[in-house]
């Protein structure tokens, strides 16, 4: 049964005896609307508005049915029509105080609930909204009024107590907010929260030898108190008093009262300044208290990865996939690593349960990451096919992801297939970098591939200068530093040299052809 349909059947309950053709009309007219039928239960309300214009529960139905329908101002004045009609029908009055608010007539609102809690002190729900009504209004000397009517209802609280405080420091009135506290402490003297609470109150207000005293005297009480221990924390941060306060943190960390979270929260805090030895310590041990935790997996990930990526940076990464099932991150880290270390089919089957699982709130690098990774292995495990599609779905993250464009350009025009497309991706890449030998390259021999010879000789020829100048580059930076290259990299690589020969070739072809 709908709620406007009970209030509605209780007014009936009421209608004198003989009410006859009225109060069937009207309950038809109830169940029509219950149906969502509106234009027939609006037919059906006017006429018994026709035969009792001042039956307050006509005015309330037609006002709940104009609203139905979206005709609020009309809905409106049927509601205060009805709430005039019948003062004491407290439902009515509800409803109307309601529609207020909804319309941001506040005043009107609020008149209405204070009228409601006149008549029925008892109810604490319609001094909460108030309580809210006045602090939104910053209508301090109401809300505080409110608030001791709502302490005389339900007893003295924290809850309440902390409300008093703010209203009291929004007016400048400090000496009220501390009265209030010290009430409430004086209420209870055991509760040694209370009275780091007033700690917390002293230091914000700038009263901090008394706060450290109190801070102090609850934790010579109960040394293990966790909220002493945090706030008394906070007090030497605050300070400058690092030590002290590095050492309390360790305790909170030690104590079993400490949640989870707080452990871990404390332990991130600290690695903002810790040394850099003692970070992989730090998360090692977070990871013991919150095996789940992404951020100090990928953290320690990034650590070991910094080493060698040996089988431990596997190892881990596996053990972050199995806690994180669903974070297409870890797999790509996982794969990686299994990649480096010559575990290739491990590494495409992990890339691939990285894919299942990017989502639409996977960051698109990412998930280009996993793809383009998946595409290169799987072509150099001869799975062409498949590696054309990985290359495809990176590019649909990432279309500017320039080794992803170029290798997919090269290895097509290596299989001599799809030469129109290999070549808008290409050069795509020398576009962005004019200067990089190896893109040029790849430009070059596409244009060969595709019969382009005099274009090709003229692009290899950039790539062969291009780099020239990139070892030339690399020899200065070495020098710079002190180091030795391996020879390798001073060296223009064969394959290079090849596409020079074949495209040379081709225009000697052709120029005894003519």
């Amino acid at each position: 049964m709908s709620r406007l349909l009970g209030i509605i059947l209780l007014v009936c309950c009421s209608l004198h005896v003989g009410a006859g053709k009225y109060e069937y009309i009207y309950l038809e007219a109830v169940r029509q609307m219950d149906m969502s039928h509106y234009d027939k239960a609006h037919e059906l309300f006017r006429r018994c508005y026709e035969l009792r214009p001042d039956a307050a529960e006509v005015n309330y139905s037609l006002g709940m049915l104009n609203y139905a329908v979206g005709l609020d101002s009309i809905g409106l004045s049927f509601l205060e029509r009805a709430t005039a009609l019948a003062p004491e029908n407290t439902e009515f009055a509800e409803r109307l105080a309601q529609t207020y608010l909804y319309r941001s007539d506040v005043e009107s609102a609020t008149k209405v609930y204070e009228d409601l809690v006149a008549r029925m002190p008892d109810r604490s729900d319609i001094l909460e909204l108030l309580v809210r009504i006045y602090e939104q209004q910053h209508d301090y000397d109401n809300l505080l009024k409110t608030l001791d009517r709502l302490e005389l209802q339900e007893g003295q609280s924290e809850d309440i107590t902390l409300s008093k405080m703010q209203a009291y420091s929004f007016m400048g009135n400090q000496q009220g907010a501390y009265d209030e506290l010290r009430s409430l402490i004086d209420k209870h003297p055991y509760d040694l929260n209370l009275q780091v609470m007033m700690g917390n109150w002293l230091f914000t207000n700038g009263r901090k030898d008394e706060a450290l005293k109190a801070f102090l005297d609850v934790l010579k009480e109960e040394p293990s108190n966790l909220q002493g221990q945090t706030s008394l924390m906070d007090f030497y941060r605050a300070t400058g008093k690092e030590e002290q306060a590095d050492s309390l943190m360790n305790n909170i960390i030690d104590n079993p009262r400490t949640d989870d979270d707080t452990r871990v929260s404390l332990m991130y805090q600290w690695m903002k300044t810790a040394p850099e030895d003692s970070i992989r310590g730090a998360l090692e041990k977070i990871l013991a208290i919150k095996p789940e935790d992404i951020r100090a997996r990928l953290s320690l990930i990034e650590i070991l990865w910094r080493d060698t990526v040996d089988t431990n940076v596997v190892r881990e990464c596996k053990k972050a996939v199995e806690y994180v099932p669903n974070e297409p991150a870890l797999y790509y880290y996982l794969g990686l690593a299994q990649h480096l270390n010559n575990m290739d089919d491990d590494a495409i089957t992990t890339l691939r349960l990285g894919a299942a699982n990017i989502t639409e709130s996977t960051k698109a690098e990412m998930s280009a990451n996993i793809y383009v990774m998946l595409g290169d292995i799987l072509h150099k495990k001869d799975m062409k096919e498949e590696a054309y599609n990985a290359y495809d779905s990176c590019l649909v993250y990432d279309p500017d992801r320039m080794m992803c464009l170029n290798n997919y350009a090269y290895f097509l025009s290596v299989d001599g297939r799809e030469l129109e497309k290999a070549e808008k991706m290409s050069h795509k890449t020398i576009m962005a970098e004019p200067t990089n030998g190896t893109y040029l390259d790849t430009y070059a021999w596409i244009l060969y591939q595709e019969g382009r010879y005099e274009e090709a000789k003229m692009y290899i020829d950039m790539a062969l200068k291009a780099m020239e100048q990139e070892i030339a580059d690399l020899k200065k930076e070495a020098e710079a530093a002190g180091e030795s290259l391996n020879p390798e990299y001073l060296e223009i690589d064969d394959e290079i040299k090849q596409h020079l020969e074949a495209i040379e070739k081709k225009l000697n072809e052709n120029k005894d052809t003519k």
